[in-house]
């Protein structure tokens, strides 16, 4: 079967379909290393439709970005309530409960590694995701364009 369509076997190799792997935006957000690795490909997959990597139609952009733009929504909304983490929960006035509530708020933005930076990177992430659908789109729309042009010449009399 040299040459013929897989099917059901999952996406074609990068041999198959002529271009570079395309990077894994699946990972768990909620871990730090899932974050950051979303991240770094995002940023690769927004380079791979730069430079013409891949190209979507509009019905699939259109489902793609509907995704991103819900995952965006649910995660604007989950992330206002993260920021009231920020505020020092009334826990009581021992030594103790003020440790608690002073870690509380460590979680939620004590450094680069908490809650609300890495749902920032997610979200920056998603944004790197869509720009990478939008120049995606406009390829497939070019090389369309492109087509149609080379075609309309076929079937005229010189």
């Amino acid at each position: 079967m040299s040459g013929a369509s897989k099917f059901g076997g999952g996406p074609p190799t990068s041999t198959e379909a002529g271009q570079g792997s395309v990077p894994n935006l699946m990972v768990d957000p909620l871990d730090t290393e899932g974050a950051h690795r979303l991240s770094q490909n995002a940023q690769k997959f927004k380079a791979l439709a730069e430079g013409g990597g891949f190209a979507v139609n509009e019905a699939g952009f259109q489902a793609y970005n509907k995704v991103c733009d819900d995952f965006m929504h649910g995660y604007q909304e989950i992330g206002r309530e993260f920021y009231q983490l920020l505020s020092r929960a009334k826990m009581g006035a021992s030594d103790y409960a003020y440790k608690v509530a002073d870690f509380n708020i460590k979680v939620a933005a004590g450094d680069v590694n908490s809650l609300i930076p890495n749902l920032q990177m997610l979200m920056e992430s998603i944004k790197q995701v869509q720009d990478a659908l939008k120049i995606a789109r406009d390829n497939y729309n070019a090389a369309d364009s492109e087509h149609a042009q080379t075609f309309s010449g076929f079937g005229k009399a010189d």
